[in-house]
């Protein structure tokens, strides 16, 4: 009966670690997939580098349609806005509900969000990519996996005046 049970044990050990590689392969291989579309984006004549001061990294963006408005939300600016977010390869994981502008603070979002938002003015839609550690980094976040980067169409609908 021993001999059985270190045997039983041993393969219980043996698929662990097993299980434990491939979950790590497999994190591995989506990390790698998306670095590599975002460094595409990045060569791609089309997007620009956007940062912010202070910003640790840089988020890829291409215009779609330009706003009329002058001023720029800052970092603690409530802001309304229509976004859809989406993995490198298309798949949509989230987005505002139709005709429906979202209001949240700017720092409400990840980094790569924000310094999208605090470039952007009101009226402006952009194509956003953010590398994995300017989203949710090596965390998974509900849905979305870890080292996913998220690619974000974010109109900038009104930057909202909080009068006391």
């Amino acid at each position: 009966m021993k001999r059985f049970s270190i045997l039983l044990l041993s393969l219980v050990m043996t698929y662990s670690f097993q299980s434990c590689d491939s979950d790590d392969n497999n994190s591995s291989e989506w990390q790698v997939a998306n670095e590599s579309a975002f460094n595409t984006i990045a060569l791609n004549p089309e997007y620009i580098a956007v940062t912010t001061p202070g910003a640790a990294g840089t988020v890829y963006v291409k215009k779609l349609k330009n706003g009329s408005g002058t001023e720029r939300p800052l970092y603690t600016s409530t802001v309304k806005i229509y976004y859809k977010g989406s993995y490198y390869d298309g798949s949509v994981f989230e987005q505002s509900p139709d005709g429906v502008a979202i209001t949240s603070t700017t720092n409400g979002f990840v980094s790569g969000f924000a310094i999208a938002l605090q470039n952007m003015v009101v009226g402006d839609k952009w194509e956003v990519w953010i590398p994995w550690d300017l989203g949710y980094g090596s965390y998974t976040s509900g849905s979305i996996p870890a080292y996913s980067t998220l690619v974000f169409e974010i109109e900038l609908v009104e930057i909202v005046r909080n009068w006391n």
